[in-house]
């Protein structure tokens, strides 16, 4: 997937198993994260977005998330974003820590930072898994805002080429509440083609 470019069905096809993948991978990290709490996990759905669909997807631009932002470089550069409406941040975060929080402390902020470079490294090691490429992630970064601010942030950051980003849907469930969330993949100049190329036998080098 370069330039502008959406993914084929069956370049779709490999980022849906890529997250089937990784959200079997982190959906076992974060059942230790949880003491071993049942958690499952919605089997997620790949989507290509414009720009403007990926704020809406978020709840709009005023709708107030925390997001944890990594970027990725080894042999192939981009990055990675995990969006939480803000509920789902702290359901997430009272499950781990076992009390109700009405703002995020340290503490909080660092078990959401926590949760997200898992998830994100989950996906990024499945990555590594599928295709035998180096791929490192940087220290992840933590913001909470509403969800205009933190993405256009993050987009800046990437230096974004494509017209489309592609959003893995997820959610997890524990004790019966619901964890939603996004994982946002942002290719560096390259796109996804390396990737493509070695799952489908392409690649010459």
């Amino acid at each position: 997937m370069a330039g502008s470019n959406k993914p084929t069905p069956m370049e779709l096809d490999l980022l849906r198993e890529l997250g089937n993948i990784g959200a079997g991978n982190a959906t076992s990290a974060l059942s230790s994260m949880l003491n071993d709490r049942k958690l499952e996990m919605v089997v997620p759905e790949v989507a290509c977005l414009t720009l403007p669909e990926t704020t809406d997807l978020i709840g709009g631009s005023e709708a107030p998330v925390a997001g944890i932002y990594i970027a990725v470089s080894g042999d192939v550069d981009g990055h990675m974003a995990f969006l939480m409406p803000i509920e789902s941040a702290h359901q997430l975060v009272d499950s781990i820590l076992g009390q109700e929080t009405s703002e995020f402390d340290d503490m909080g902020c660092s078990v959401l930072e926590e949760v997200g470079n898992i998830v994100i490294t989950s996906y990024l090691n499945a990555l590594a898994e599928m295709t035998g490429l180096m791929i490192i992630p940087s220290v992840p970064g933590l913001a909470i805002d509403m969800a205009g601010a933190i993405w256009s942030s993050i987009l800046a950051g990437a230096a974004i080429l494509d017209e489309y980003i592609t959003v893995i849907k997820t959610a997890f469930s524990s004790e019966g509440k619901q964890i939603a969330g996004h994982i946002m993949l942002i290719p560096g100049e390259d796109g996804f083609e390396r990737f493509f190329k070695i799952l489908l036998g392409t690649d010459n080098g």
